[in-house]
């Protein structure tokens, strides 16, 4: 009893003389920047707050000095993104939020903060190159679209699963087996849009001869594709419907189709020559039960899915291009009141609907086609066109939201980055992938060396990202450099492969002789290393035990050579 007070008593006379010290600056860390309360239920972050003096000593504070708030910064629900209990953070929904710690020591208030990520998904998206592969679409185009890539040969079947197979195959070699994920467009009857909201049947066009239906065959491919460090998964669509669709006369009998301010079905566009593209209302199939019905058939149909976690929805839009919701008949108040703001809500149920399941949904792009600020913040991990704006870019982490590609052109801004799709490519030749190899390294290798560190600041023209990475332009230059660590000057690319260990890809669009690279600070212990030139057909050795000296290798690189570089055994 004694020596407890005893020891309580020189406990509040510390606390006493160290409150008396002046501060000079507080820090607060967080030990887990990112939770995944999907993958790993009740993970925390756990909080701490250290503060110096003027000498720059540690300074010990009081518990009752520190408070801390949290603040949703990207969300697209009410409901918070983490949840305090003392100096833990808890997951709550998808977003990122904002943790401050302030401390109140006599007339002394500091403030210091930082950014937690949610992100509850199966997949990583910022570590994957996700591209698209179509199968076919049959019938003829309306004019307006003759002239698209897509229908300057025969259309009905472009690719089979066997020669998909084949695709998978090539892209791997290509990419020195980065993880992949192709989701196959047209695989259902009819080929790419047609039969919308049925998802019933594989298209028997593109089946095996070896197989007895086209879903054996479609089952084998998403087996094969693993082999190749390849998730094969589907493009669907829930806003599309067609009058030659099996489900038409029960969507139209329960009014789930939507209709025009006079309450007539409405047309929203047309593609293939006599059959017109109608819309769902994503709320009136919601009520009826019919979303739902129709994901757990197809999950029921293909459960090979579900081991690849992942699902695309093509045109996940809350209106349409010239009517402000999907349906403005439903959108009066006599009639449900079922705004572009009812559609979004009902979307989030539909995300996590998937997600339940055992789907992360990946789309087709963000704030183009949805209420002001939807970026389906924690709900759509993946864009595939991913906003060019610079401020979204910034305040926006990949891990949380992950581009394909920001510019419809061309390769985007290099100093953040842009994936590729592949799927224009595979259009054209799906025999010989030609510009893919350079496509994937001006673009997809440089991008996942890059989400792989958080954007820190762009001051001027430079952003500065953690771990010392800055992208830049210097003298027409574009250049990204990690200290003296030079990963891209212009097209001449030398970047570390993070999804192996200790492997390096050097690439050059003209070509140069006997350049020097400085090595990554994992190869200074390497004394030779081996070239390999990537091929379609796999790698092909150009030379062994190459010597390595002071941290540093001499390529030669012949116009769009990509070299793959491996310490010697």
């Amino acid at each position: 009893m004694i020596y407890t007070l005893f020891i309580v008593l020189v406990s509040m006379t510390l606390y006493t003389r160290a409150s008396e010290v002046q501060l000079k600056s507080i820090s607060l860390y967080s030990d887990k920047k990112v939770l995944n309360p999907l993958l790993h239920p009740g993970e925390f972050a756990k909080l701490s707050v250290s503060a110096v003096d003027k000498n720059g000593q540690q300074v010990k504070l009081n518990p009752s000095e520190i408070s801390f708030m949290v603040k949703s910064k990207l969300s697209s629900d009410a409901l918070p993104v983490l949840v305090l209990k003392g100096d833990q953070a808890f997951a709550g929904e998808g977003g990122l939020a904002t943790i401050t710690v302030t401390v109140k020591r006599n007339t002394q208030v500091f403030t210091a903060s930082t950014d937690i990520v949610v992100r509850p998904y199966y997949r990583e998206y910022h570590q994957i190159l996700v591209m698209k592969l179509m199968m076919g679409m049959e019938g003829e185009p309306v004019e307006r679209l003759e002239k698209e890539p897509l229908f300057q040969n025969a259309h009905d079947v472009i690719c089979t699963f066997e020669q998909a197979f084949d695709v998978i195959r090539k892209t791997d070699n290509l990419t020195m087996g980065i993880p992949k994920i192709i989701y196959l467009v047209g695989w259902q009857k009819g080929g790419h849009d047609h039969l919308y909201p049925a998802w019933d049947e594989v298209n028997p066009r593109l089946k095996r001869k070896q197989d007895k239906t086209a879903l054996e065959s479609l089952n084998w491919l998403i087996r094969e594709g693993r082999k190749y460090h390849t998730t094969v998964s589907l493009h669907i669509n829930m806003a599309d419907a067609y009058k030659s669709s099996p489900l038409w006369n029960e969507y139209l009998k329960k009014d789930v189709l939507a209709r025009d301010i006079n309450g007539r079905v409405l047309s929203s566009s047309i593609q293939i020559k006599g059959d017109s593209l109608y819309n769902v209302s994503y709320t009136r199939e919601w009520a009826e039960g019919l979303a739902q019905r129709r994901i757990d058939r197809l999950v029921e149909m293909i459960p090979e899915l579900k081991i690849g976690h992942t699902i695309h929805i093509d045109a996940f839009v809350s209106k349409t291009e010239f009517q402000p919701t999907l349906s403005p008949w439903h959108a009066k108040k006599e009639n449900g009141g079922i705004d572009i703001f009812k559609e979004a809500e009902t979307q989030h149920k539909i995300f996590r609907y998937w997600r339940a399941k055992g789907f992360d949904v990946t789309g087709e792009g963000l704030f183009w086609a949805h209420p002001p600020g939807e970026g389906f913040y924690g709900l759509q991990p993946m864009s595939w066109w991913y906003p060019a704006d610079i401020g979204f870019q910034m305040n926006t982490p990949e891990c949380l939201s992950a581009r394909g590609r920001t510019d419809r052109k061309g390769d985007g801004d290099f100093r953040f980055g842009s994936s590729m799709h592949g799927e224009e490519i595979f259009v054209q030749d799906k025999e010989n992938l030609p510009g893919f190899k350079e496509q994937f390294c001006r673009t997809t290798l440089p991008w996942f060396y890059l989400s792989q560190h958080s954007r820190i600041a762009l001051q001027g023209d430079t952003l500065l990202y953690s771990e010392g990475i800055k992208a830049f332009n210097q003298k027409g230059h574009h250049l990204i450099k990690q200290g003296e660590l030079m990963l891209r000057d212009n097209n001449d690319l030398f970047v570390p492969a993070l999804w192996e260990k200790n492997r390096i890809i050097a690439y050059s669009e003209s070509g140069y002789e006997h350049k020097q690279w400085v090595l990554p600070l994992n190869w200074q212990k390497v004394k030779f290393a081996d070239l390999y030139e990537i091929t379609i057909n796999g790698p092909v050795l150009l030379s062994r035990r190459i010597s390595l000296k002071n941290g540093k290798i001499k390529l030669s690189v012949v116009k769009n050579q990509a070299i793959y570089i491996v310490p010697s055994a």
